[in-house]
């Protein structure tokens, strides 16, 4: 694997790249609330090893850009000493270290800021220079992508300045230019990078050709290296694409700036699986493969990339809900796949004498249970009901735009394997097989079932998501309504709209996924088929035959359709668990417990194993 291109080092001034991958800076919000450097930066970077380079997360270069609560800071020298310690750190996994310089102030917009206001804020960026080369960084990356000051000040979408800052192009160039100019003459062998949206995707926002001429402005003034992204964070999800994104979308805009500008450029977004990665470097796409979120889900992809142990790595499944989303609400990063980023603490005490567990379900829970429980030492053994592992992940890829989710069965499928973890399937356990297995812990990780309210049964006009979404509809129908506008119902419409049926989706709330996170929201929001029917404020109330009928703000209105399509929510499994008559150790894993999503089932999974 060490001969291809991927794999290849590259230089820049004097400063050896072992690899073309890059880690892209992604805020963590693991630091001390006064941005200073706490424990879970440091294990967050330690456990990422063997890139070409690692970026630390935006640091905010003056209090007044600080946009999280937990966001690192380079805004004072005190400071210094434990950002040496993540660049020391990066430095012993042989990768080099780099960090991004970032200002966003959301108390004021980037018209109103006075021009005493802005010769503070580029003093802030000039003196987190200093900072940064004095903490032995080999790479200082300036932001001005993605909605941030800087940035904002670029975009004739935010910038609407009359001075020498705005309107025009040369004007809006003009603060970037003279900080990077600045900071060009402070650093000497460091690596000056800087990251810029090719594209805003917003009305009046930057485009491909003055992207370029931004570009070339800063190879003018010695900028070493050019991270291209796209989006604004605010108002776009473009940076952070969701799976319904083709793979390496945004790759032939870093080719255009790399060849209009002769820079050295770090591609993003999308090229996290090897293939793709290692032809965009071979076919001189770009210099560097920039990753964010896969290094976020496997820690150790580069490693089983280089050892070509694809089988087993841990899928970034684009869906945000774990990264992106906790960011977005003042949480600590996580990860759908990944539930601890920064520390596999599960591993630490492993135990002296390998407890038997009986694990009942081969879903996303048992899944993921068993797999952290065995590498605790723990001895599991899987039993499934249906004749193949995977539970509701099998229905979770069918949807339009959700096939990045039949990437984590065949993880999980690959994983048991590789750990050799016994799995058998087609197996209805029952109370006398527990028995007969004598194991020291019984796991049930046994699911949910969709809640189907009393009219609603032994109606032949009616069906569950789960149903649909399995076996498809048993006849020709053109007419169908969807009662539920949560995530199973809205991508159950999708599904069957694609089919060219006329849908319709009710929802009691006054307002779709109400409380889903905007990053996750936004995208379904925007997928849907526009033929799909919306109607909020609908409550069923009861159905008969193949009619439907809704409270409403105007009173009971009926619907008559085809047929009728229920995504009402889970309700747990236990039937097995409540026979339970006789003393042994159990513990309760995901929907059977609670029901939820797969973040949620991952993350219940890794703190049952975390907890014996």
């Amino acid at each position: 694997m060490k001969n291809k291109a991927l794999f290849s080092p590259y230089s820049i001034n004097n400063k050896t790249f072992k690899n073309r991958i890059v880690m892209l800076p992604t805020v963590t919000n693991y630091a001390n609330e006064d941005g200073s450097v706490a424990q879970q930066n440091i294990d967050y970077y330690a456990l990422r090893k063997n890139l070409g380079a690692i970026i630390i997360e935006a640091t905010y270069t003056h209090i007044l850009g600080k946009s999280f609560i937990k966001q690192l800071g380079i805004d004072s020298d005190d400071k210094i000493p434990g950002l040496s310690k993540i660049s020391k750190v990066i430095h012993e996994n042989d990768s080099l270290a780099g960090i991004q310089l970032a200002m966003n102030v959301k108390s004021k917009t980037v018209n109103d800021l006075t021009l005493s206001e802005i010769d503070d804020i580029k003093d802030s960026f000039i003196k987190a220079a200093s900072r940064a080369k004095e903490s032995n960084f080999d790479i200082i990356e300036i932001h001005c992508a993605h909605g941030w000051l800087l940035g904002q000040f670029l975009s004739s979408y935010f910038n609407k300045r009359n001075d020498l800052y705005g309107p025009g192009l040369q004007n809006r160039m003009k603060l970037p230019l003279e900080i990077i100019d600045t900071i060009r003459q402070i650093l000497k062998n460091e690596i000056l990078s800087v990251r810029i949206n090719a594209v805003d995707y917003v009305e009046n926002g930057i485009e491909l050709d003055e992207s370029i001429i931004f570009a070339k402005k800063l190879k003018e003034i010695g900028v070493d290296l050019i991270s291209v992204s796209a989006g604004i964070g605010a108002k776009t999800f473009i940076h952070v694409s969701p799976g319904s994104y083709p793979k390496g979308f945004l790759l032939d805009f870093a080719h255009k700036i790399k060849l209009s500008t002769n820079t050295t450029v770090i591609a993003a977004n999308r090229l996290g699986e090897f293939d793709i990665a290692n032809l965009a470097i071979e076919q001189y796409k770009a210099d560097f493969i920039g990753l964010a979120r896969p290094l976020i889900a496997d820690p150790q992809i580069i490693n089983k990339w280089e050892n070509e142990q694809f089988k087993i790595v841990i899928p970034c499944l684009s869906c945000n809900q774990g990264c992106i989303a906790n960011i977005q609400a003042q949480k600590q990063m996580s990860c759908l796949v990944n539930p601890d980023p920064y520390k596999a603490k599960v591993f630490d005490q492993p135990f002296m004498y390998k407890r038997k567990v009986m694990v009942i379900g081969a879903g996303c829970a048992g899944l993921a249970f068993s797999i952290f429980a065995h590498k605790k030492g723990l001895n599991c053994t899987i039993f499934e009901r249906q004749p193949k592992i995977g539970g509701q992940l099998n229905l979770a890829y069918k949807p339009p735009h959700k096939q990045e989710f039949k990437k984590l069965i065949n993880y999980f499928e690959s994983e048991v394997e590789n750990l050799k973890i016994p799995v058998f399937t087609g197996i209805d356990v029952d109370i006398d097989l527990i028995k007969s297995e004598k194991c020291d812990i019984l796991a049930f990780a046994t699911g949910s079932s969709p809640i189907i309210p009393e009219f609603c049964k032994n109606n032949e006009f009616v069906y569950s998501a789960d149903e649909i979404l399995e076996f498809g509809l048993p006849f020709e129908v053109s007419n169908i309504g969807i009662i539920g506008g949560g995530l199973i119902g809205l991508e159950t419409a999708n599904f069957l709209s694609n089919k060219g049926l006329s849908i319709s989706v009710f929802e009691m709330d006054d307002a779709l996924l109400k409380t889903t996170a905007d990053v996750v929201k936004l995208p379904i929001l925007e997928s849907l088929d526009p033929n799909i029917k919306i109607y909020l404020n609908h409550k069923l109330v009861n159905v008969e035959s193949n009619i439907a009928y809704f409270q409403t703000q105007n009173g009971i209105k009926r619907y008559t359709f085809d047929y009728i399509v229920l995504a009402l929510g889970r309700k747990p499994n236990k039937e097995l668990i409540d026979k339970i008559d006789f003393c042994i150790d159990t513990i309760n894993i995901g929907d059977c417990k609670n029901p939820g999503d797969a973040l949620s089932a991952i993350s219940d999974a890794y703190n049952a194993a975390l907890s014996l």
